[in-house]
């Protein structure tokens, strides 16, 4: 009887001992990290982060007593961020989703999507690799629209239908994009309430960012209407963008718009913005681009080789229908007008309008994922700070998403999306390239790993 208590006590043990080597190997310790807490900018030195099933147990200082469970992984001091995420991007081919997490971009906020949403969803899924992705509705815009696929409202009605059409479907959001006509706009914007359902986008040509904000539009996309906003020409300007008969026609617009600043009247759509909840994502990556395709410097860049043939035949800008009629003047207009951009940028964020980073990836020159670090790098040099453009990139998104229990921080309870750099992005924001390592839901890549995404993309099947 005694041994076959023993027998019985000793099969318990090794039943325990199974169970917790199983935890462990589902455990790990990132040990001696400086995590960087992005709410408030404070650098926790040599901490323990523990994650277990994807998300974070644990952050603490980095002790011998008792050991670390798990797999360890010695950061030997370099900077834990959130992972990044890009809230302006379209998504053409599912092979260059790697390139975001090769970059740190756990999750993007896709633009532009189809009109069978489920189809999409399902397409998405079946990539081996991919950030998150906030899937938007196919743009919703006027007759004629600019892109192919869109759906067309013409009245209130349409706009109503269609509104419950997107929410039926299961997109996240419903875009709206530049001709969407004014009576319209204002019934998409009611139904979406009803709905429950955020609208985001472009701005119409007929409404301006006042009506959008009070209308509760949540984002604005590229600084749409700001200009005009900040206008003592305001009305006339809005009604000549209206008629406008091109893109260059609608660049000389706002740089009238731009020369007939108003502060006051700046200030006080800035405050609406803040009252309102009205985001801004200023797109700068994709605003400079334009202006910069003249220059066989910036139109050489190296990342190229990480595009597939297709894509870099389409970006260069003589083989773009919308610029290779372009005078060398009217790409000197919109580096003008870029310019205006960024110090208006600028004045958002000191009136503390909620800004997010977002590059409209797969434009000309607009790199999934590594153009990321490229439009944080501009907002820098707009007038934020690196905490705040890395707050751009991290918190602000998992903010205006209604997700800051999950992402955006470095704290337990959170989902693992992290970035080990080798250099601390808040003392030079171009630090958030140094890559070290990366955890997606939980899922490890170091530098050899994130090395092969690159390559693999290089090396890819061209299409």
């Amino acid at each position: 009887m005694r041994s076959l208590l023993i027998k019985n006590a000793l099969c318990c043990l090794l039943l325990l001992v199974s169970l917790v080597r199983s935890q462990d190997s589902k455990t790990t310790s990132i040990t001696h990290a400086t995590v960087i807490d992005v709410a408030t900018g404070q650098e926790l030195k040599d901490q323990t982060v523990v994650i277990q099933d994807g998300r974070i147990t644990s952050v603490s200082a980095t002790t011998s007593d008792p050991a670390p469970s798990g797999k360890i992984i010695d950061a030997h001091g370099g900077f834990l961020i959130p992972g990044l995420w890009d809230m302006h991007v379209h998504i053409q081919d599912l092979a260059d989703l790697p390139l975001y997490i090769a970059n740190g971009v756990v999750g993007v906020r896709m633009m532009s999507g189809e009109k069978d949403t489920k189809s999409r969803r399902e397409e998405l899924a079946s990539a081996p690799l991919s950030p998150e992705v906030i899937v938007g509705s196919a743009i919703v815009d006027g007759d004629p629209p600019v892109w192919p696929g869109s759906i067309i409202v013409r009245s209130p009605d349409d706009a109503r239908r269609v509104v419950d059409s997107i929410k039926a479907g299961g997109a996240d959001f419903v875009k709206v994009y530049n001709g969407v006509p004014r009576d319209a706009y204002f019934a998409l914007a009611d139904e979406a309430k009803k709905q429950d359902i955020s609208f985001v986008g472009h701005l119409p040509f007929g409404v301006t960012a006042q009506e959008a904000s009070d209308a509760g539009q949540r984002s604005i996309e590229h600084l749409d209407g700001i200009a005009f906003g900040c206008s003592k020409k305001e009305k006339q300007l809005t009604r000549d963008r209206q008629d406008a008969p091109h893109y260059v026609a609608r660049m000389n617009v706002e740089a009238d718009a731009y020369r007939s600043f108003d502060a006051a009247q700046c200030t006080a759509l800035f405050q609406q913005f803040r009252r309102n909840g009205t985001w801004q994502v200023p797109t700068l990556t994709v605003n400079r681009s334009m202006g910069m395709l003249d220059d066989r410097r910036f139109t050489s860049d190296a990342r190229l080789v990480y595009m597939n043939e297709r894509v870099r035949y389409r970006w260069q800008p003589e083989n773009d229908e919308r610029f290779r009629r372009w005078r060398p003047e009217f790409f000197q207009l919109k580096r003008s007008l870029f310019s205006a951009d960024e110090r208006l940028v600028g004045l958002m964020f000191k009136a503390g309008v909620p800004l997010m980073a977002g590059t409209d990836a797969m434009n000309p020159f607009c790199f999934p994922g590594f153009s990321l670090h490229d439009e944080m790098a501009l907002l820098v040099e707009s007038g934020l700070t690196p905490l705040a453009a890395l707050q751009a990139a991290t918190l602000n998104p998992s903010v205006f998403l209604g997700r800051t229990s999950d992402i955006g921080t470095i704290a337990p309870g959170k989902r693992a999306d992290l970035v080990l750099l080798d250099a601390d992005p808040l003392a030079d924001i171009h630090n958030t390239t140094h890559i070290q390592a990366v955890w997606l839901k939980g899922e490890y890549f170091d530098r050899a790993a994130l090395d092969q995404m690159l390559d693999n993309a290089k090396h890819r099947k061209r299409r």
